[in-house]
């Protein structure tokens, strides 16, 4: 069995078979709480390991962006009117609007009025687990998770990002939902929509957690924002916005990096605004003012922005990331970013917490698993693949861009042959894992150690992790088709892998068996990242 080992050597062993229990105990009145909005019910579940916790699901943390309020910042929300607000999560909040191209076969799904979180308090206090630090406080970090998706899908329902196995330990788990795709990210490139609304929707989230955090038992001042893949893009994001200052003290980018390709953003956003528009309809589209844009989009049907995606791709097989982070005009009111992420990087502009990020050994898997559905292979293939391939990468203007990567990855000009295929699959994995995850975590850590240096920034240590337990379950099984007979080869670890092993997701994965290897590993990793979030 092999073991991921961070800088300090600590193992990335996960995983525990989970036995959940979301009714009410007989005996005990369910968890109730007072915030500023109002009082909130919950409900009881139970840890993989049978340990009691308080679960309040679907907290309403901003006004529907609905109507104006679509393309706008987020507004936070009001006092509810009832008495006592329903959180048991009988009535399942929507996710947002998505269509997931990363689940092939799920298509058009959840709503916009999304902007609901869910919050997880373990029961057991700091002091029943950390009988080793001297502390005599009983507030529990609280761990704020930013669910990854390209910027354009992703969850927060607990049937997939279910808090079980973080509960074993002395910790409060808070996971956000925010607006994806155009919604959350189309911009006109001025103050008429200005874009990165999803960006905004997470850090109006993280000040909901500073302000009500503490009547869940939370510390305000042990707050650690952690994100997967887009999700940890957007942590590093949310680092580059230095009006967070004061929000959280740690952060954790999971197998993401906002200096990856697909995270950097277009040179002209309005010109992508006005082709959204055509797609889904808008007369004149190419003319109109882009105040007169963005009222006209405000009122097309929400899902033909969904059902119309496909108008981007040119026919990728690829998932192909349109919308993302968007450098804003300094004019804009409490804008979120007015530079390039790579240069507020690069420059140190960043607030300096401790940091973990680490990446999976086959992340790349996620953008090369269509790969495995292509059967045509005629001699025009292999240039529509070529031409898709640097599409996906942003490198189709770079004429030597193809022959490049050849020389790189391919061991001679015929192994290619006349496509890509089955065959040619870890090697498309290879060239997306360096671009996409490997060599922009490099990156960012080398230019975050030498800015710490810098500024002698001791208090932000930056530690680095690679996760290298392959377990009996895999998210290859989702990202292929399940019919394919080709699904039962071992593609390795890749991208999602770990999530695995922090999260419960009984709709896609049985649950782990007690006293198992993956159990054993999700009980270690899970620990490993709740200390961090204490200790930094």
């Amino acid at each position: 069995m092999s073991l991921g080992v961070l800088v300090v050597p600590v193992f990335l062993v996960l995983s525990s078979s989970a036995t959940v229990s979301t009714g009410r105990p007989a005996a005990q009145n369910v968890p109730r709480v007072c915030i500023e909005e109002g009082c909130l019910r919950g409900t009881w579940m139970r840890s993989v390991q049978g340990e009691r916790f308080q679960a309040f699901i679907g907290i309403p943390y901003a006004k529907p962006p609905i109507g104006e309020l679509r393309f706008a910042d987020p507004v936070p929300n009001s006092r509810w009117e009832e008495d006592e607000l329903d959180t048991t999560g009988r009535f399942p909040r929507a996710p947002c609007l998505q269509h997931n191209l990363f689940l092939p076969g799920r298509g058009v799904e959840g709503k916009e009025d999304c902007l609901y979180l869910n919050v997880y308090r373990s029961e057991k206090s700091r002091k029943d687990i950390d009988s080793n630090v001297n502390t005599t406080s009983t507030a529990l970090p609280t761990i704020v998770y930013i669910h990854g998706g390209g910027y354009m899908a992703g969850y927060t329902s607990p049937l997939v990002s279910g808090a079980e196995k973080l509960m074993d330990h002395s910790v409060i788990l808070v996971t956000v939902a925010y607006r994806l795709g155009a919604f959350g990210f189309l911009s006109t490139g001025d103050e008429a929509a200005s874009g990165n609304f999803g960006l905004k929707d997470q850090r109006l989230a993280l000040r909901w957690v500073s302000r009500n955090i503490q009547a869940f038992g939370g510390d305000p001042q042990l707050v650690t924002i952690m994100g997967q893949s887009a999700g940890g893009a957007s942590v590093q994001l949310q680092m580059m916005h230095l009006g967070n200052e004061g929000l959280f003290q740690r952060a954790i980018s999971l197998s993401g990096s906002a200096l990856s390709v697909w995270s950097t953003p277009r040179p002209d956003p309005e010109r992508l605004a006005r082709h959204q528009a055509a797609l889904v309809g808008v007369e004149g589209a190419d003319t109109m003012s882009t105040s007169e844009l963005v009222q006209a989009l405000r009122a097309v049907d929400a899902d033909l922005f969904v059902r119309n995606f496909a108008g981007f791709t040119n026919g990728s097989r690829y998932p192909m990331i349109v919308y993302g982070p968007t450098v804003e005009k300094a004019t804009v009111k409490d804008a979120f970013l007015t530079e390039t992420p790579l240069k507020l990087w690069s420059q140190g502009a960043i607030l300096h917490t401790p940091w973990l990020t680490g990446t999976l050994p086959n992340d790349g898997f996620v953008f090369s698993a269509p790969i495995l559905r292509e059967s045509d292979c005629s001699k025009d293939t292999l240039s529509q693949q070529q031409t898709l391939l640097l599409n996906v990468l942003r490198g189709a203007h770079n004429s030597n861009a193809f022959p490049l990567l050849k020389e790189r990855f391919f061991t001679n000009a015929t192994s290619v042959g006349e496509c890509f295929t089955k065959e040619n699959i870890h090697i498309i994995t290879k060239i997306f894992n360096e671009a996409f995850f490997v060599y922009p975590m490099t990156l960012s850590v080398q230019q975050h150690l030498h800015h710490k240096t810098k500024a002698n920034t001791s208090g932000a240590p930056v530690y680095l992790y690679q996760f290298n337990y392959q377990g009996q379950n895999s998210y290859s099984s989702i990202f292929v088709n399940e019919e394919d007979e080709s699904v039962t080869r071992d593609f390795g670890i890749v991208h999602c892998d770990e999530l695995l092993y922090i999260f419960r997701a009984p709709v896609l994965f049985p649950d782990f068996q007690r006293g198992s290897p993956d159990a054993k590993v999700s009980h270690r990793f899970t620990k490993f990242l709740v200390d961090f979030a204490r200790t930094g």
